[in-house]
């Protein structure tokens, strides 16, 4: 008997995380409506790799907001097709799963570090680590619009991922 119960416990536990997981950050309608009316042109300029030496190099895959919910990419960065792209004034955002193939290192970040994004058309822009922080997924200031060039990487951390580890660069 207690066997069986540890065990549902157990699959609980697990089914809870997976979808802690799996489930994209809901954003509310005025959000939306900001990120809606930014145009998805420059295709050229959109990142399509990362690297941080010793800690991330992957490649970014462009994802969207889809029914209040961002896409993302199982086996690569993701690239919020909405954002600022590189070399503009605006956030960039670039988010993916908490693994060590894709963002999972940037939680051993410790400031400073030099962050390179290469767009599609191969230009190379880098920016560099200002700031390590660990928020409730309901914090959503970080991933907000800017008036200036800023690069936002998003991976999920904690118990369960329950919250969300960011990293801020400015480019350099």
């Amino acid at each position: 008997m207690i066997l069986m119960v540890v065990g549902i416990f157990l699959m609980s536990l697990s089914a809870i995380h997976w979808y802690l997981r799996y489930q994209a950050l809901s954003l509310d309608r005025d959000l939306l409506a900001k990120y809606a009316s930014y145009e998805i042109a420059g295709a050229e300029k959109r990142p399509v790799h990362i690297k941080i030496p010793w800690f991330v190099d992957v490649a970014i895959s462009q994802q969207i907001l889809s029914n209040n919910q961002w896409t993302i990419a199982e086996k690569e960065a993701s690239y919020l097709a909405n954002s600022a792209r590189p070399g503009e004034d605006g956030n960039i955002i670039i988010y993916g799963h908490n693994t060590r193939q894709i963002l999972g290192n940037i939680r051993a970040l410790k400031g400073n570090e030099i962050i390179t994004l290469t767009s599609a058309q191969g230009q190379e822009y880098q920016y560099q680590v200002t700031k390590i922080v660990e928020v409730n997924p309901d914090q959503i200031e970080y991933l907000l619009p800017t008036s200036e060039e800023v690069l936002t990487l998003y991976t999920c951390s904690g118990f369960m991922d329950q919250k969300r580890f960011i990293v801020r660069a400015k480019p350099i």
